[in-house]
């Protein structure tokens, strides 16, 4: 048998069609990827097997990309201590930025093979009270139970709604240049969460310029997903997300947005043990016999200077 979770047929179907999963090789596969991470010699990283059965997912089940990503996922997280420490749910600042509620996992699709959806909050983002990096710290804890819990993100991929609000948006663009190419390659290229798309709802009137930035930071193939713009359009939203999966702050049906905030800083203190001992993971580069797998961004562990405060209308 298989020591990870069952999942239903619909989603099995989904895995073995596009992700090239065969039950009958899972167990081996993670036998080698764990035996792959012991003589890697530099990586301290998760065993369990229902985490780097995400990656297997993530990566279509190739070996290689795997090694590629578990090795970049560690690595980039070894030089983001300003996100990857002090990640105790209960810690009173941490708890300030969780309750406000900026990424929000929803729970509801329409289809239980469509990708999940995730509403990013920009107005509820209080650059007064925290900094990008804490707000990034969040996501991130959040991110790493979806990776072990939720089998149809893990299969059927994320998709991003980005709520601007009435936000200004200028505190999101106030930081260090090498933090904004980091947390770039976290969310890409480390991240096992697959993207399916980015809709952007109630957008300021000089967003062109923030999406410019967004999609400069993309990998090329995340920059061929779909990318859409509703301007303050509802109507537009509801073209590719019926008002069964949305909240009302959405012109949903799924009542407000703040229950499942409060859902997740529940979810969060039940796994604080887990969440704190992610700082304790990461790589050794001392130790390493391999490339380092990001000695190619030449520029990430020093670029001088930050984005100046942009002002949206």
């Amino acid at each position: 048998m298989i020591p990870v979770r069952s999942i239903p047929e619909c989603l099995k179907r989904k895995a073995a069609e596009e992700l090239s999963e065969k039950e009958g090789t899972v167990a081996e596969e993670l036998t080698m990827i764990k035996t792959w991470m012991k003589q890697s010699g530099h990586i301290r990283g998760r065993m369990e097997d229902q985490f780097l059965l995400g990656f297997l997912r993530s990566c279509k089940h190739s070996m290689e990309k795997v090694k590629v990503k578990l090795d970049t996922y560690y690595t980039i997280r070894s030089v983001l201590p300003e996100v990857m420490r002090k990640r105790d749910p209960l810690d009173p600042f941490v708890r300030s930025v969780i309750k406000m509620g900026v990424t929000v996992p929803l729970p509801k699709t329409v289809n239980p093979d469509d990708p999940k959806i995730i509403l990013i909050r920009g107005d509820a983002f209080d650059g007064d009270v925290c900094d990008f990096p804490d707000i990034l710290k969040v996501f991130t804890m959040i991110g790493d139970i979806l990776l072990r819990d939720d089998d149809q993100m893990m299969i059927c991929g994320q998709a991003a709604i980005i709520d601007l609000g009435h936000s200004s948006s200028s505190h999101l663009f106030n930081f260090n240049l090498s933090f904004l190419r980091k947390a770039s390659i976290l969310n890409q290229q480390a991240s096992p969460l697959r993207q399916k798309g980015f809709h952007f709802i109630n957008t300021p009137k000089s967003f062109d310029l923030v999406l410019n930035i967004f999609k400069g930071l993309m990998t090329e193939k995340n920059r061929k997903r779909t990318i859409v713009s509703h301007g303050s359009s509802l109507e537009s939203l509801h073209k590719y997300f019926p008002p069964s999966v949305l909240p009302a702050e959405l012109g949903g049906e799924l009542g407000p947005v703040q229950q499942y905030v409060d859902e997740w800083e529940q979810k969060l203190i039940d796994n604080r043990a887990y969440l704190i001992e992610e700082e304790s993971l990461g790589v050794d580069e001392g130790k390493r016999r391999t490339t380092n797998p990001l000695a190619e961004e030449k520029d990430l562990f020093g670029t001088a200077g930050t984005f100046r405060k942009l002002e949206f209308d």
